[in-house]
C-alpha cells in the first residue's frame, strides 16, 4: 500500500534512481546525475516516506550542491534543523515544515541570483555570481595572497604621495642642495606631477590591453632604478638630472597607479568587498605621505639616502608584485566577444592627451618662476586648445582612451569638477603651503614638520573603514559631499593661525579633520567610475580619475604660488605669512564650491552586489 507520504512521481523513478535513492538514505556518498534528478521531485532537500516507512532525502543536484557549500552556510543549518525535528512525529510537524520551507526559499534564492543555473557561483567566479562577490575572488589562491595583492596594489597611491611627503618637508634642504631660487619650488612637485599625469593618460589603457602583471612589474624596477640614479644629483651642476629623474619615478608610479586600479577593478566585481579593497587603497594616500615625510625628515641632513632607501623598497615592492599578482589577460566583457589588443589602443588620443597635459603643466609651473613671460600663456592657451582637439577625436575611435558611456552617466561630469576643487584645494593650494608655515614662519624642523602630520596616517584608515562601512548603507553623494566639506577644514583651521600659535590648537584639528577629504573622495569616486564601465575599461576609468587628480595638484600649486607671491613675498624669495593666508583663501573657496556643486548635481547611488557595466 502506498504510504500518504510518498510523492506522486516516485512510483515512476527509475530502478537505478531507486538504488541510489536507498544507497543516500543508508549514508553513502552518491549523487544523482541531471537525468535522474530531473525524474525525482525538484524541491530541494525534499523527504519522502517509503513503504518500511523510513525516510529517504533526495540528493540535491550535483551543480546545486555546490552552490550551498559555496554560498549557503546558513541553508545548512536550517536543514539540519529540520531533520533533527523530523523524528519528533510520525508525520511532519509544523515546525520542521517551517524549516524546511525556510532552507528551500534559501536555495531558491541563490539559484535565482545566479540566473538560474546554481553551479555557476563556482563556474564563475566573481565575473558571473553576484554571492561569489563577498568572498575571495578565483585568481587569488588564498587568503595570504589576497592580503598580498591587495598591498601591493595599494602601494600606487601610496607611493604617489609619499614620493612627495619627503620632498615637501625637505623643501629648504633641496633648495640649498640644487642651488634654487624660491620661485622655482613648485619645480620640486611639478616636474613629477606633470610626469605622473603623462603617464596614466597612456598606461592606464595600456593596462587594459596587455598583461598587467609585466605591466607592474616593469614598473617597479624602472623606479628601482631611476632612485639609484638620484643619488648622484644632488648638485648644483646636476640639477637638471634631479629633476629628470623626478619625472622618471612620475612615469613609474604613473604606471603602477593605473595599473593597480586597472588590475582591481578587474578583479573584484561591484559590491561590499571591492568597496573594502578601494577604501583601503584610498587609506595609502595620506600613509604614504606621511611615511614618506617622516622618511624625509630623518634623512634631511643625507639626502642622498632618501633615494637609496627609496630603490631599496621599490626593489621589494617588484619581487612581490611578481609573486602576487595573477596572470591575467586583457578582459572580456561578454562571452563570444574577442578580447581587446594593443592593436585597439587609441594612438592619436594619447599623443594629443599627453601634449595637452605637458603643455598645461608647464606652462602653469612655470609662469610664476619666469613673471608670466608670454610663452608660458601661449603654452597655456595651447594646453587647452590641444585637450580641446582630444575630446573632439575621442567620439569618432572605435576604442576611445575614456570610455564614451562614462560621459553619459548621470552626474559624473560635475563629480570629476567637484574632485577637481577638492584634491586640488587640499594636495596643492593648502598643504604645501601649511608645510611653508611650519617650516619658514615658525622655524620648525623637517622631522617635527613630518610628526605634525601623523594625523594624516591615523586618521586616513579610520577614513577608510568609515567609507567601506558606509557605502552600501547611504548614498554615496553623502560621502562625497561631506570629503568636500572636510577638504574645506583644513585651510578654515589654519586661517585662524598666527606664527605664535602652537600646532595643538589650531593645525593638528586642521590636519586631522581634512584628511578625511582625500579619502572619502578618491573611495567613493573610483568607485562609482569604475563600477560604471565595462572590465576592459576598468584602467581607463581609473586613469582618468589619477589625472584629475594630477592636474588638479599641480595646476592649483602653480595658482596658489602666483597669488601668494602676489600678495606678500620676503627679501630671501620666500612667501611671507599674509601670502600663505591668501593661499589657505583660495584653497577654503575651492574646496566650498566643489561642496556646492556636489550638493547640486551629483547622485551617486548606494553601493549594491552587481556584474561589471557592460
Amino acid at each position: 500500500m502506498t504510504s500518504p507520504h510518498r510523492h506522486p512521481r516516485f512510483d515512476s523513478a527509475s530502478s537505478a534512481s531507486k538504488t541510489r535513492q536507498a544507497s543516500f538514505a543508508a549514508g553513502a556518498d552518491c549523487e544523482y546525475s541531471d537525468e535522474e534528478w530531473a525524474s525525482t521531485p525538484r524541491s530541494s532537500g525534499a523527504t519522502m516516506r517509503n513503504n518500511d516507512s523510513g525516510d529517504i532525502k533526495l540528493p540535491p543536484r550535483p551543480s546545486e550542491a555546490r552552490t550551498r557549500q559555496a554560498n549557503s552556510a546558513t541553508a545548512y543549518s536550517v536543514q539540519d534543523l529540520a531533520s533533527t525535528f523530523e523524528p519528533l512525529a510520525p508525520t511532519r510537524s509544523h515546525l520542521g515544515d517551517a524549516l524546511e520551507n525556510l532552507y528551500r526559499t534559501q536555495t531558491d534564492r541563490t539559484i535565482a541570483e545566479t540566473g538560474g543555473d546554481p553551479g555557476r557561483a563556482e563556474r564563475g567566479g566573481s565575473k558571473t555570481s553576484h554571492h561569489t562577490t563577498q568572498g575571495r575572488p578565483q585568481e587569488l589562491r588564498n587568503l595570504t595572497t589576497e592580503v598580498f595583492f591587495v598591498l601591493i596594489c595599494s602601494s600606487g597611491q601610496l607611493l604617489f604621495s609619499f614620493f612627495q611627503g619627503h620632498i615637501n618637508v625637505n623643501q629648504r634642504e633641496f633648495r640649498v642642495a640644487l642651488g634654487m631660487d624660491h620661485a622655482e619650488l613648485p619645480w620640486l612637485v611639478g616636474s613629477y606631477l606633470v610626469a605622473v599625469g603623462l603617464s596614466v593618460i597612456l598606461s592606464g589603457s595600456i593596462a587594459d590591453l596587455v598583461p598587467p602583471r609585466f605591466v607592474m612589474v616593469t614598473a617597479f624596477g624602472w623606479l628601482t632604478a631611476w632612485n639609484i640614479v638620484g643619488v648622484f644629483s644632488l648638485e648644483p651642476s646636476r640639477s637638471p638630472l634631479f629633476f629628470f629623474t623626478r619625472a622618471m619615478q612620475g612615469l613609474a608610479v604613473g604606471v603602477i597607479v593605473s595599473g593597480s586600479m586597472s588590475i582591481l577593478g578587474r578583479v573584484y566585481s561591484p559590491g561590499r568587498r571591492k568597496t573594502q579593497v578601494f577604501s583601503a587603497m584610498a587609506a595609502m594616500a595620506p600613509f604614504g605621505y606621511w611615511i614618506g615625510a617622516m622618511q624625509g625628515g630623518a634623512l634631511s641632513s643625507h639626502l642622498e639616502w632618501i633615494f637609496g632607501s627609496n630603490a631599496i623598497i621599490c626593489g621589494i615592492a617588484m619581487a612581490i608584485a611578481y609573486l602576487s599578482i595573477p596572470p591575467l589577460g586583457p578582459a572580456v566583457d561578454s562571452a563570444g566577444v574577442e578580447a581587446p589588443s594593443i592593436r585597439d589602443f587609441d594612438w592619436k588620443g594619447a599623443i594629443l592627451a599627453s601634449a595637452g597635459c605637458i603643455c598645461l603643466l608647464f606652462g602653469l609651473t612655470q609662469g610664476n618662476v619666469v613673471k608670466w613671460s608670454p610663452y608660458t600663456y601661449a603654452l597655456v592657451i595651447a594646453g587647452g586648445l590641444l585637450l580641446g582637439v582630444f575630446f573632439f577625436v575621442e567620439k569618432a575611435v572605435r576604442r576611445p582612451l575614456i570610455p564614451s558611456s562614462l560621459w553619459k552617466t548621470p552626474g559624473f561630469a560635475p563629480l570629476m569638477a567637484a574632485y577637481f576643487l577638492g584634491f586640488g584645494s587640499f594636495l596643492g593650494a593648502w598643504q604645501f603651503y601649511g608645510i611653508q608655515f611650519f617650516l619658514n614662519i615658525q622655524g620648525e624642523s623637517a622631522l617635527t614638520v613630518a610628526l605634525y602630520f601623523l594625523p594624516n596616517a591615523l586618521v586616513g584608515v579610520l577614513a577608510a573603514y568609515v567609507v567601506s562601512r558606509l557605502l552600501h548603507r547611504v548614498p554615496g553623494h553623502y560621502i562625497y559631499i561631506s570629503s568636500m566639506v572636510a577638504f574645506a577644514l583644513g585651510p578654515a583651521f589654519f586661517l585662524g593661525n598666527r606664527p605664535s600659535t602652537t600646532y595643538w590648537a589650531l593645525s593638528m584639528p586642521g590636519i586631522a579633520l581634512a584628511t578625511f577629504g582625500p579619502d572619502m573622495s578618491f573611495a567613493a569616486a573610483s568607485i562609482f567610475i569604475t563600477s560604471n564601465v565595462p572590465r576592459s575599461y576598468q584602467g581607463s576609468a581609473g586613469s582618468l580619475l589619477v589625472t584629475i587628480q594630477n592636474l588638479s595638484s599641480a595646476i592649483m600649486t602653480s595658482i596658489g604660488d602666483s597669488i601668494a607671491a602676489e600678495v606678500k613675498t620676503l627679501e630671501d624669495g620666500t612667501i611671507g605669512f599674509d601670502g600663505l593666508r591668501a593661499a589657505w583663501w583660495f584653497a577654503l573657496a575651492a574646496a566650498l564650491a566643489g561642496a556646492l556643486i556636489t550638493a547640486i548635481f551629483v547622485r551617486i547611488p548606494k553601493e549594491v552586489e552587481k556584474p561589471h557595466a557592460s
